[in-house]
């Protein structure tokens, strides 16, 4: 049985430079305008932990934003069992205050397994079978952990949920790229071949909010970095797909247990990436897509992080095993959709009145010499205007 651990990280500095969902979201040019993620059903994978829902409203209440539709559902025997700030209850809640941020109009379903393999992957089953638009898992453990079983049962369901156009985004890990083991190896389910490994990056605002610079996520290659490398498993699986902010030192002001924190970790960068998906999802018409191949055919639609390692691989230009194919720039997306346009078609032009007139027979009756009263002269010269004016030539 394999012990899955969460992926979050606390700032090393007394001081970070935190800041909230959506402003991460405004820096990766997210498409907020009107949309919300309405309609949007999400799936939250958790494995432990859990929350109290006045202390999570809290933190939406305090930030004046709409206080999302969250479920609790119980699967396999686990359940909503909140364990404190020093448990799962900071994984937990991280990922629901992020994901509600982003897409407050989202159903949010949160899935409480037992932290073994049957009872993660029951998780998982479940929130296909319930019709989740998307997926967002903060649990893993090195490649290597696992037996081949897991392994391939595992990648299977979601390679299904792929198919039926819902992505399942996976955080990458926390531990650089020996992801916690003493020599490289990457962090399984992201290295799953069709789920969205996410990797993270330090990211750097200016005094307007905008994306200034962005590096990899490596405050300590063995304690606090992000995962990534080759698998070992999957043949030409590399990891991480995607990045987004994920360095504790530039992380989410979030409430665990009612208390204002800061937490970081690729685990934030999960519900992150599923917000966009519900919000792109949404400006889709609530139509499904594959957003990974929106990803590799639009590379101009990314962030490229170029700069930065996880102690084992450097970033660069194009893919590579740190940040992947880079950050998703919410807009650049949304353009590349390609969404048809909503317009109602044009009207067919009105049928013209004029095409049985008459001509002949109008033209004989004003030719002839109106000589008996003054009323049909009057009558025959108005008519011939009117035709002239109508283009009739008589």
């Amino acid at each position: 049985m394999t012990q899955l651990r969460v992926n979050i990280r606390r700032p090393h500095t007394t001081q970070p430079t935190a800041r909230s969902p959506r402003r991460v979201g405004n820096a990766y040019h997210y498409p907020f305008d009107t949309r919300t993620g309405r309609g949007y059903v999400a799936g939250i994978i958790e494995l432990g932990g859990g929350f109290k829902q006045t202390e999570v409203d809290k933190y939406f209440t305090d930030n004046n934003l709409p206080i999302p539709a969250f479920v609790a559902v119980p699967v396999a025997g686990g359940s909503n069992k909140p364990d404190g700030p020093e448990g799962a209850d900071g994984e937990v809640q991280l990922d629901m205050i992020v994901l509600g941020a982003i897409a407050p109009a989202a159903t949010i379903r949160v899935y409480f397994a037992p932290n073994t393999n049957d009872g993660f992957l029951a998780a998982v089953k479940q929130a296909r079978a319930d019709g989740c638009h998307g997926i967002s898992i903060s649990w893993g453990a090195p490649e290597n952990s696992w037996d081949n079983a897991s392994l391939t049962a595992f990648a299977a369901e979601v390679s299904a949920l792929r198919a039926a156009g819902v992505p399942v985004f996976v955080a990458a890990g926390d531990t650089g790229a020996d992801d916690g083991t003493g020599k490289p190896i990457v962090d399984f389910p992201a290295s799953a071949p069709d789920a969205i490994g996410c990797g993270g990056t330090r990211l750097v605002l200016t005094a307007s909010g905008e994306r200034a610079s962005e590096t990899v996520w490596n405050d300590n290659p063995t304690q606090s970095a992000t995962g990534g490398g080759v698998s070992k498993h999957f043949p030409g699986r590399d990891v991480p797909d995607i990045a987004g902010n994920a360095d504790p030192d530039t992380g989410y002001e979030v409430m665990v247990d009612g208390q204002g924190t800061v937490i970081g970790g690729t685990s934030a960068v999960a519900p992150l990436m599923l917000g966009l998906h519900a919000l792109l999802w949404e400006a889709n018409g609530g139509k499904p897509f594959d957003f990974m191949d929106l990803v590799t055919t639009n590379p101009t639609a990314m962030f490229d992080v170029t700069a930065g390692s996880n102690g084992k691989f450097r970033a660069g230009p194009g893919r590579d095993e740190t940040t992947g194919f880079g950050v998703p720039d919410g807009a650049k997306l949304l353009a590349a959709l390609d969404i048809p346009s909503t317009a109602p078609p044009a009207a067919p032009p009105a049928a013209d009145p004029l095409t049985d007139f008459p001509v002949a027979a109008v033209k004989a009756w004003i030719d002839h010499a109106h000589q008996h009263t003054k009323v049909e002269a009057t009558a025959a010269n108005a008519l011939a205007v009117w035709a002239a004016e109508h283009g009739i030539a008589v």
